[in-house]
């Protein structure tokens, strides 16, 4: 294959218990009076060493995987692992961003990591492959597999970042030139019941925003690029936000945006995994998921109805464990 060709992985991951960090945490915490400051947002539940199990197991074509964080590391985790590059924030972060505690920022600075291919899935630590994924499930003929679904924006946690991604699309691009140019990218039968949300939006001048999966992602680094040819202004502003404030915008921007260009190949991603809110409700029905493999991936969000901490994260490695018994080669035996 060549480099060109190669598919990398980008992963996020916070360890909130590293006391280092928690210190740091809390000085700017205390610094900074607006921002998504909750707990919820870095807590860590003991699944990392599943994710790298998951990868290695059901997708061992992946190239080098780039593990983000702020500087702290598992002690299991072989660091000198020929497919693993360990990336500290300050490694590929301009140093006006610095200190970071805001996954935005660090998400729409992706395109910096040295070495990082040009094709590239990014995931949060809180999305696992639980099944066999192809390489075609992910990029087909060097682009994006990728839907295009009109979907309104709907008030919930942090809408405003939705909207302003949203925002520059519809200042960058005519709603009605873009599905004009690639109509069988947006009318397309993959989209199942989905394809209805977009026939009802169709007569919207503007695009009134696009339906996301909160699952894995695929993209080239050479629109993160363009993006930031396109719009320093509000990407420099989120990057100089400590915490997540109203006023970010995301990835989902650059997912937007290859959108918008047409620059993506149809796919049903929405078949591929299934996000769930962890709580006393759900707990159950996600270890079922996981143990029978019902999706290739499953995003699990940490939520606030977590009265047994302890016991829901121990209910959640068993499941991975009947799935991924044994060690994968980035754990240090």
């Amino acid at each position: 294959m060549h480099d060109t060709d190669r598919v990398d992985i980008v992963l996020t991951w916070v360890d909130g218990n590293n006391p280092q960090w928690r210190t740091l945490y809390q000085k700017y915490s205390n610094e900074v009076s607006e921002g998504d400051k909750r707990n919820i947002r870095f807590r860590d539940w003991g699944l990392l060493k599943y994710w790298f199990r998951g990868i290695e197991a059901f997708a061992p074509w992946v190239g080098t995987i780039h593990l983000v964080t702020s500087g702290e590391r598992p002690d299991w985790l072989d660091i000198n692992h020929p497919k693993l590059h360990w990336v500290k924030h300050e490694d590929f972060m301009p140093e006006e961003f610095l200190p970071t505690f805001n996954i935005n920022a660090i998400e729409t600075n992706l395109h910096r990591i040295e070495g990082l291919s040009d094709q590239f899935i990014f995931f949060n630590d809180d999305v696992f492959l639980i099944d066999t994924a192809k390489e075609s499930d992910f990029f087909r003929n060097n682009r994006p597999c990728d839907f295009a679904i009109l979907d309104p924006i709907f008030p919930e946690e942090y809408p405003e970042i939705f909207v302003n991604d949203i925002r520059i699309i519809n200042r960058h691009f005519s709603k009605r030139e873009v599905i004009n140019k690639d109509l069988l990218k947006w009318i397309n039968p993959k989209y199942g019941k989905y394809l209805f949300k977009s026939i009802l939006l169709l007569p919207w001048k503007k695009f009134p925003g696009l339906l996301d999966a909160h699952l894995a992602h695929s993209f080239r680094k050479e629109t993160f690029e363009e993006v930031w040819r396109a719009e320093p202004e509000i990407l420099h502003k989120t990057g100089r936000a400590r915490f997540r404030s109203h006023a970010d915008v995301n990835q989902w921007l650059f997912r937007f945006w290859h959108i918008a260009k047409g620059e993506f190949t149809p796919t049903d991603i929405l078949s591929q995994g299934q996000t769930f809110e962890i709580s006393t409700s759900t707990i159950e029905e996600i270890c079922e998921v996981i143990r029978t493999k019902k999706y290739m991936q499953i995003c699990i969000n940490d939520g606030e109805d977590i009265p047994d901490f302890e016991g829901m994260s121990r209910k959640l490695q068993e499941a991975f464990h009947d799935i991924l018994p044994h060690k994968s080669s980035f754990e240090i035996v």
